[in-house]
């Protein structure tokens, strides 16, 4: 029963058996959704995937959760780079300017995913598996979306991502039965809609149909859960169809060489009516997708153990051949900050582009691609931009990055008057300021960091034509060191830029 509960923690009383409710896939939802951890979840998948504009209130929303997991920072900012999308001769390396190029909906889809992976995929081992494979089908997707020349390659791996949606919340909150239902497949010879059916009452797709339903998924997604491979599909639910296959050949069960081939030529006639591709091309999607899920575990957060990644590569080689070039070692832990330090010039001269009003970017943006470059090359945990209101009575946060910056913004409103706290005094002294590295903190210092459970904060004016019109803020975490001189320099290099481009676009 520990490993059981090591899944979730609705895993306390699980049911082994189908409930005596009329309706047992109901009753199981029901279960789920009065837990203590999915209404979380679906608040964050639902807030993602929910209507949008492309404005700089809902980038800033939308890049708060990109930046939140370095695995989804590092995935929009590939995609940006990647064929399909880049515009450019220099690749992207700042996530704001890969989203603006992207567009909410794209970025959406991806954030999507990955908040689904990154959620299970700690749990426990059994999930982590799981989420891998369902990792390898939206890769799978994407990359032949990508050589079938569709316009939504991200859709693609959105409905790739959530195709066994109904076989992971089974494994993730009822995790006996799960495993009862393996065990009927494994030593009882049932195929999965059986042995689902005698455990469960239902069938895994069915939950994954009810569930994506609840989160407000796009229709593509429901009909790509229940996607096989038929002609009448559509593609986009037959690329579904055909990389969940794909994966399951050459990943799910270990097999000899020959029967992956074999396994790999049974997917390839039974998809060929609508997808068309040579076992290069397959190849060549193999490989893609193998690069991209080896990149996300760069995130420090995933562990590496039992990811396989040697073996994949392996089965891949021994069904496809040649055609697949993917690594066939583990990933390794990047050093994270040092690898976003080492980005600090290229994410600024980023951002001194934009700044150019020639570029056509709106002082939202700039301000928003700002923080993204000093929360990054810091690395901070939180970055506002604060700006006096017309008749300089108030100091209010405008726009801010960080885990709870929302939260933070709307405490960022003070009086400009001896009232007004640290933050007014300080940006009223013109000077830019890293407390306590540059100084010791005043006693109404220490009481407004006390307040703001901070240790640490920093403070930049930023002026603009002699006229001070608000401040930059940065914190870091209390158990964080100080950061040093070249850091707290950067930091007021990046807002000298603020101050450019709002100097040039009123004078403009």
């Amino acid at each position: 029963m520990a490993q059981a509960d090591a899944l979730s923690p609705n895993a306390a009383t699980p049911s082994s058996a189908p409930s005596g409710d009329a309706d047992p896939l109901r009753a199981r939802l029901s279960r789920i959704l009065e837990g203590s951890d999915f209404p979380a979840l679906s608040r964050q998948i639902i807030d993602t995937l929910g209507a949008m504009d492309d404005d700089a209130a809902s980038l800033q929303r939308l890049a708060n959760v990109v930046l939140r997991e370095y695995s989804l920072t590092l995935s929009v900012v590939r995609t940006a780079n990647s064929v399909h999308y880049r515009r450019g001769a220099r690749p992207i390396q700042s996530a704001t300017h890969a989203m603006m190029m992207l567009g909410a909906r794209t970025v959406r889809q991806l954030a999507g995913s990955l908040l689904l992976f990154e959620n299970y995929a700690r749990k426990s081992p059994e999930l982590k598996e799981l989420m891998l494979l369902s990792l390898l089908t939206a890769n799978h997707a994407r990359a032949t979306a990508l050589r079938m020349q569709l316009q939504d390659p991200e859709e693609a791996h959105l409905c790739g991502m959530f195709r066994n949606l109904g076989e992971v919340i089974i494994a993730a909150h009822f995790p006996e039965d799960y495993r009862q239902v393996k065990a009927l497949m494994a030593d009882g010879g049932l195929n999965e809609a059986a042995a689902t059916k005698r455990v469960l009452g239902f069938q895994f797709n069915d939950m994954g149909v009810e569930v994506s339903r609840h989160w407000g998924m796009p229709d593509s997604v429901v009909q790509g859960i229940r996607a096989r491979a038929t002609a009448s599909a559509s593609m986009q639910a037959a690329i579904t169809a055909f990389s969940h296959d794909l994966t399951q050949a050459l990943y799910k069960t270990e097999l000899t060489p020959t029967e992956l081939a074999q396994a790999v030529e049974s997917v390839v006639e039974q998809h060929g009516a609508k997808v068309k591709m040579s076992r290069e091309q397959i190849g060549g999607v193999v490989t893609d997708a193998l690069e991209e899920t080896r990149e996300l575990f760069v995130n420090p957060a995933i562990a590496t153990d039992r990811l396989r990644f040697r073996q994949l590569a392996g089965a891949a080689r021994s069904a496809l051949g040649d055609s697949v070039t993917a690594s066939t070692g583990e990933p390794g832990e990047a050093d994270v900050a040092a690898r976003e330090i080492a980005l600090r010039p290229t994410l600024r001269q980023e951002l001194e582009d934009m700044v150019n009003p020639a570029s056509g970017a709106a002082i939202g943006a700039v301000l928003l691609q700002a923080l993204e470059v000093i929360m990054r090359g810091g690395p901070f945990a939180h970055v506002l931009a604060c700006f006096y209101s017309t008749d300089r009575l108030q100091l209010a946060a405008r726009t801010g990055l960080g885990e709870g910056a929302d939260a933070l913004i709307d405490q960022f409103n003070f009086p400009v008057s001896v009232r007004g706290g640290a933050v007014v005094a300080l940006t009223q002294q013109r000077q830019p300021v890293y407390l306590p590295a540059d100084r010791a903190m005043t006693t109404a210092e220490q009481r407004w960091a006390q307040t703001h459970g901070l240790t640490q904060f920093g403070v930049f004016p930023l002026i603009v034509l002699g006229k001070v019109v608000g401040c930059l803020y940065v914190d870091r975490a209390s158990d964080a060191p100080l950061p040093d001189r070249a850091t707290v320099r950067f930091v007021k290099s990046v807002a000298d830029l603020v101050v450019d481009a709002i100097g040039r676009r009123r004078n403009g």
